[in-house]
Parts: structure tokens; sequence; C-alpha cells
């Protein structure tokens, strides 16, 4: 009977298990441009508001914070270190019946949760810093400058920035505000009724001072202090003195000498030459003390370089240096004999390690032609006792011991005496 292959039974189908269902919100994709967290100044007006203005050091755009009865700030950044990693978690206010506002769909619950944990700090900043560009000459090579009316001076504000013209034309107290500063900084002529304006360097100057004076009495940042102020000041300690002293190996007398049983010989093969420091030698003193006035002026000067780089004009910034070099000469003196130092310091310091290398690479030398002779002397050996015959072998091992050399059966005989 042919056998027949049997189809095989139909799988039973499995019943299907409903997916479980899950009522969370998938997070939104994140966006180009986050919210920032800001700390604002209290008690400020209602008018308060962020405005874009150029930037007097470089003149490019950045925002400042503008109350029309305190005046102007600027937003410092705080950042966490790239190591921690940190964020922000931002929600929404409270209204009035204790709930908080209703959250954006594309937002998940109330809140909002930044990257990084950067900080946005408002800090006052003086308002004359913010008018300067438009007092000074656009390029260095402008070294002319004529008195112009206060009006004209306002026209330049507004026409380097459109928030400059709407704050201008809504708050008439700022107008107050900007020409009491440049009184303060300008040489001022008097035409007819009208009052012109122009730039005085030495005014400006004395105002810069005064602030730096302030900065140096609250004291500089800690992280300032050590990397501008310790670290230049810190005069270089000059080399160790040292004394070339002569060493050699000390050995004992044979003990048959009874007399002599306490002396010493030198052994002048194993002497060596090296150097010592001797134990009553000090560091020598640094030939160089900092007068008392000489931090204050690098703190001054300090403080001054940091307001003319973060507030000022670049074309300001050469006369004002050129007005300020005769301020700070015994500085630059005292820096210059450091720097003096320093490079003496570093050249023996040098030379100190060539010749501390260059024994040590003698002395490797020696030790290497040791070595070698030790190997040549090892080999020479080796290649005699494979050289003999199995005879002279053989006579190596004779008992030699109360026989005569051969060599005394041809010495000469002494004379007789009386002969």
């Amino acid at each position: 009977m042919a056998r027949t292959r049997s189809k095989p039974a139909k799988a039973a189908t499995k019943e299907s298990t409903p997916e479980p269902t899950t009522t969370a919100k998938p997070l939104p994709a994140s966006t180009s441009n986050p919210p920032k967290l800001f700390v604002l100044p209290k008690d400020t007006s209602k008018d308060a508001r962020i405005v874009s203005l150029d930037n007097p050091a470089n003149d490019t755009p950045s925002r400042y914070y503008f109350c029309p009865q305190k005046g102007f700030y600027e937003f410092t950044r705080i950042a966490a270190p790239k190591k921690d990693f940190k964020s922000w978690l931002i929600t929404g206010e409270k209204s009035e019946d204790g709930t908080t506002e209703e959250a954006d769909a594309s937002r998940v619950g109330s809140g909002y949760i930044t990257k990084s944990a950067d900080l946005f700090i408002a800090t006052p900043i003086d308002i004359l810093f913010l008018i300067l560009p438009a007092l000074t000459p656009k390029s260095a090579k402008d070294t002319k400058q004529h008195f112009l009316a206060f009006d004209d001076y306002l026209d330049t504000l507004s026409s380097a920035s459109p928030h400059w013209k709407a704050l201008l034309s809504q708050y008439p107290t700022l107008k107050s505000m900007i020409e009491t500063k440049m009184r303060r900084i300008c040489d001022k002529v008097d035409a007819g009724e009208e009052s012109m304006y122009r730039l005085s360097h030495t005014k400006l100057l004395e105002v810069f001072v005064a602030k730096a004076e302030r900065m140096v009495k609250k004291g500089l940042p800690p992280s300032m202090e050590e990397r501008f102020i310790k670290t230049a000041l810190e005069i270089p300690v000059m080399s160790i003195k040292r004394e070339e002293s002569t060493l050699s190996t000390i050995t004992p007398t044979p003990d048959g000498d009874s007399e002599k049983e306490n002396s010493t010989t030198v052994d002048s093969q194993t002497s060596v030459t090296t150097t010592i420091t001797p134990p009553d030698d000090a560091p020598s003193k640094p030939t160089l003390t900092t007068p008392p006035e000489i931090p204050h002026l690098l703190r001054l000067r300090t403080s001054l370089t940091y307001l003319l780089s973060s507030y000022t004009p670049p074309s300001l910034r050469t006369p004002l240096l050129a007005l300020l070099s005769p301020r700070f000469t015994p500085l630059d003196t005292h820096l210059t004999a450091i720097a003096t130092l320093k490079s003496e310091a570093l050249s023996l310091r040098s030379i100190s390690d060539n010749i501390s290398r260059k024994r040590a690479i003698e002395e490797d030398e020696e030790k290497i032609a040791e070595r070698e002779e030790k190997k040549r002397k090892k080999e020479d050996e080796e290649r005699k006792k494979k050289s003999e015959g199995r005879g002279v072998k053989a006579l190596k091992k004779v008992d030699t011991s109360g026989m005569k050399k051969m060599s005394s059966f041809f010495s000469v005989k002494p004379k007789a005496q009386g002969k």
C-alpha cells in the first residue's frame, strides 16, 4: 500500500492580545529658541522693557534692560561648568484664583525644561558707556573733533538704533540724563542760546580713574587678583649656592701591620667628582623688593584695562592709554626689573638642567663601557677554554702541589761567597 504524506494540521490561531494603552503624552521636539531665565531688579517701573542697543566696545547689537526711573542694566550670563549636567525647570505663573495658567498645546504639563542651566542677571550700567559711540569718531584716523549741538548727538543716537529713537521720543527724562553725563566728560561752549559739546579725553579719563579706584577699593575678584596681581609681582628666587667636592672610596690597611692597624688608605682609582649642597647654605634672598605703592598701581591699571576693553570704543583706547602712560611709569620700571630677574633665573635653571643631563649621560657611558669590558673578558675566557686540547684539560686536573715548576731547573745558581 502506497504511503501518502499527510498534510500538517493547521496551527491554531492565537488570540490577539490588546496592546496596553497609556495616557502619557509624548515629549514635544526641542525648540530652536528656548526660553531663558532672567533675574531682574526690584521695584522697577511698569514701563521697564528689554531693548536692543549697540555694544560700545564692539558695535554689535546687545540686549539691555531699561527702566525710566532707574536707568539701564546690562545682562551678565552665569553658566554652570560644562562637566555638571544641570537644567532649569520653568513653570507657569499662578493666577489670582491660585491655579496655574493653562499650558500651551506644544508643552507637557505647565512647565518647560531647559537643556542648560544658564542664568542672566541684570546689573546696572552707566549710561555714559552707551552714549560714548555717539561722541567718538568712527575711526582712529578722525582725530579732529568739532563742537556740536546737543540735538546733533541725539540724532546720532537715534540713527544708530531704532530703540534709541523710540526711547528718546517717549521719555523726556532720558534726554536730561544724557545731557548731565555729557557735561561731565565734554568741553562746553555757548553759541548764543545754544550749548555746544565736544568730548574731552582728559575729563573722560578722570571719570574712568574714579571708577577704577572704586573697583580697587571694593577688591578685585579672586581670579583676577591671582592671575594679574600676584603672579605678575612674584619675584623669582635665584639658584642655591653649590660647591664642588671630590668623594673617594676609603679602604682599611691589612690586619698584619699592628702599628698601622687604625690607619686608612685612599683608593684613588674609585674617586669621583660630584656636586653637593652644604647644609648651612640657604636659598639666596631676592635682589628686588616690591615698593608698597606698586600693588595698588597694578590693580588700578588692571581695572582700567578692563573698563577700556569692555565698555570703550576701539578708537578711544589708544589716546586714553597714551594719557595713562606717565601715571604708571614706576610700575613699568618695576615689572621690567622682575622680567629681567625671571629671564636670568630661567637661564640659570636651563644651565643647571644641561649640566645634570650631561653628568647623567657621562655616568651612563661609563657604566656601559664597564659592562662591555666585562662582557669582552668573559667572551675571551670562553674562547680560550674552547680552544684548549684534551691533554691540557687533563693536566689541569692533576694535583701539582709539592712539585717544582719547570722554570726552577733553568734558573741561575747563586755564586758561592768567598770565591
